[in-house]
């Protein structure tokens, strides 16, 4: 067993279990930036990997809103296994980790096709834009953090031309002007304010009904640019309508956003 983790986030928090596994003699790397090794993601035996949302706590586990995979894909472990040793073999982290993924899209027998990128160095936001842009009837999307303008404009102009737009925020920092929440509502998208009395960590879109866009990469410049974060793009219908079942249980319980001063 080894593990990278976050340093102030991760091995210095007060609540983490880091310390007993260090005491056990398991190899801990922590990133020592003021930037977040961000990641989510478990590799077993070489054979599958879990990624997502899910922080590996008691609220992230019991209390939090959270989304996580299981891809026994040996293409896309070998994706993960590659960024795990950059960063605990090389201590290569956020802007000085290079673009090395081995296979950023695999495809499967079946049709699906599995895209995964690592952020900064491969630029997911990039083609999280380009992905929304090619919406053509549909996008849901489910955001802990939603502060990214690029992203934000993409939405805007689907929505512009007739795109059917949804999408539950966050509660905490969805009222401040850094927020998405106010221009999106403001142009008319269906926007809601999360249920959870304890933290919506989702970052997913789903797009059309065929495509899910999901990891632990928030809709946010730092995400984007400095922190290490994982996406996963991928294109199945049967996994886009189990994140719109997610999505239609957190809507029932969200409430419409209220405060909002349009231009």
């Amino acid at each position: 067993m080894r593990v990278v983790t976050d340093d102030e986030h991760g091995i210095e928090d007060e609540d983490s279990t880091l310390p007993e596994l260090i005491e056990a003699g398991i190899p801990v790397v922590d990133d020592g930036r003021s930037a977040y090794m961000h990641d989510k993601f478990v590799i077993i035996d070489g054979r599958e990997v879990w990624s997502g949302s899910w922080n590996l706590t008691i609220n992230g586990t019991y209390r939090n809103d959270n989304n996580a995979l299981v891809i026994r894909v040996p293409g896309v472990v070998a994706n993960y296994q590659a960024e795990f040793e950059e960063m605990f073999s090389q201590g290569e982290f956020g802007p000085s980790s290079p673009a090395n993924t081995p296979n950023p899209i695999v495809e499967l027998d079946d049709g699906t096709v599995i895209e995964t990128y690592f952020s900064p160095e491969d630029d997911p936001v990039d083609v999280i834009i380009e992905t929304i842009g090619d919406a053509e009837s549909q996008i849901r999307f489910m955001a802990f953090a939603f502060t990214h303008d690029g992203i934000g404009q993409a939405v805007l102009e689907r929505l512009d031309a007739g795109v059917d737009v949804a999408g539950i925020f966050e509660t905490r920092g969805s009222n401040t002007r850094y927020s998405e929440l106010g221009t999106l509502s403001c142009a008319g998208a269906d926007v809601r304010l999360d249920g959870n009395p304890y933290t919506f960590h989702h970052k997913v879109f789903v797009i059309d009904g065929q495509i899910v866009i999901t990891g632990s990469l928030n809709f946010s410049a730092n995400a984007a640019e400095s922190n290490d974060e994982n996406v996963l793009i991928i294109h199945n219908p049967d996994l886009a309508s189990a994140y719109l079942a997610e999505f239609e249980r957190a809507w029932q319980m969200a409430s419409p956003s209220e405060g909002i001063t349009c231009p």
